[in-house]
């Protein structure tokens, strides 16, 4: 199952990559997906339980339309705001993390450097900080920045792991 499911996730990143359903892309990435399958079976799936659930596989789907069509559109419309208003302030924050899983604190991170205005510029995973660069810092405490930035990340990806 651990194979299977590997396959499968490769083989779809590897379709969104090429951009093609062309007969030739599916059997490259047919092969492609097997061997990168057969590499990381492991390391990508760890309970096989969890990859069956359709509970799980319902909240990622819901992070993804909330993630794209609610923070990132927000987040643009932001930006696009400050860009004419020259209302910007940027700093560094230090933004702690309340994640185990190693899949949650790099999904949080990749979900904050992908919203325009912010990027994960460190991780310090002994102390479990984000540092973070962010372009209209509104307070450099910790808990603001925590609830302004990535509190609504970890509650939608805590639904999933």
């Amino acid at each position: 199952m651990k194979f299977l499911f590997a396959m499968f996730i490769s083989f779809v990143v590897y379709i969104f990559a090429v951009g093609s359903l062309g007969f030739e892309g599916i059997i490259v990435g047919l092969a492609v997906s097997f061997l990168v399958a057969l590499i990381t079976k492991d390391l990508l799936v760890k309970d096989e339980k969890k990859v069956l659930s359709p509970k799980r596989w319902m909240n990622c789907i819901w992070y993804f339309l909330v993630y794209w069509f609610y923070y990132e559109v927000k987040a643009h419309w932001d930006v696009v705001k400050r860009v004419f208003t020259l209302d910007i302030k940027p700093g560094i924050v230090r933004i702690p993390y309340n994640l185990e899983s190693e899949y949650g604190i790099v999904s949080v991170a990749n979900s904050i450097t992908n919203t325009p205005g912010t990027i994960v510029i460190e991780l310090d995973e002994e102390k479990r900080y984000y540092y973070v660069h962010w372009i209209s810092v509104v307070s450099p405490e910790e808990r603001v920045c925590y609830e302004q930035i990535s509190k609504d990340f970890e509650k939608y990806i805590r639904r999933f792991l």
